[in-house]
């Protein structure tokens, strides 16, 4: 019998010291650093599945892609439940211990500018965020060069119409009208789990936003960024505009 066990796998003891509040007596920066901790941790879970999801449509079995895009749905639905675990925070509770926080911020995590990427959007100015460390930074910059969810369905969804140059509302259409085959059936489940993907991270936005006005108001965010007026700016931000505007057409 192996001398594995749950505390020695999951490296337990070296978890539990990580929480380091920097502020003594505020009694909710504990709570604040696990919540974006445990974030970190499913966003390496959603990277994963994502690049899952991509190989298999570059391999044409969108199918293989169906589970992997599903999970990662599942995570980002918990992931705004945390959100709500953040706002049991009252502001004068926050404004403890925020102040030392600073430049740290939420802009700053790689993680969650690589889902974007992956995902098939992102900003390339965040390739050269000055706050990013340089090992941060060339990570990213392979992570900006790997194929995208969106070109991967893209891909498969014109191999599945059987025409290259299809015009792509037209191929996307011809998607959600006609279901005759595995193929264009796998795809179409595809098409609508990236829309929940879409949706999720457009909930998060806003949800957020309302948490920072919650929190801090209209005061500038830590990390050099606007606040609320900067969050304000990303409501309206979507992944596949196509696969929104395709509802008009059918």
């Amino acid at each position: 019998m192996g001398d594995t066990d749950y505390s020695r796998y999951l490296k337990i003891d070296d978890l539990l010291t990580l929480q380091v509040p920097l502020t003594p007596g505020a009694r909710d920066e504990l709570l604040f650093i696990v919540v974006h901790q445990s974030y970190e941790l499913w966003f390496k879970v959603i990277i994963d599945e994502v690049r899952h999801a991509v190989s298999k449509l570059l391999a044409r079995e969108p199918w293989n892609a169906v589970g992997p895009l599903r999970r990662m749905v599942e995570v980002e639905d918990l992931l705004l439940s945390h959100l709500r675990l953040l706002e049991t925070m009252s502001p004068e509770g926050f404004l403890e211990f925020r102040d030392p926080l600073n430049p740290a911020s939420g802009f700053q995590s790689y993680q969650f500018r690589a889902i974007e990427f992956l995902s098939g959007g992102g900003k390339p100015a965040m390739l050269h965020f000055e706050l990013f460390s340089d090992a941060q930074r060339e990570w990213l910059q392979g992570v900006h060069a790997e194929p995208t969810l969106w070109a991967a369905f893209q891909h498969g969804l014109r191999h599945a119409v059987g025409d290259e140059r299809a015009d792509l509302l037209d191929a996307l259409r011809a998607v959600y009208l006609s279901h005759e085959t595995a193929e264009l059936s796998a795809l179409h489940a595809v098409a609508e789990l990236m829309m929940d993907h879409d949706e999720r991270l457009a909930s998060w936005r806003f949800q957020h936003m309302l948490m920072a006005g919650r929190q801090i108001g209209r005061r500038p965010g830590t990390g050099g960024s606007e606040g609320m007026a900067y969050l304000d700016t990303t409501l309206s931000q979507r992944l596949y505009p196509e696969l929104w505007e395709v509802r008009s057409v059918l």
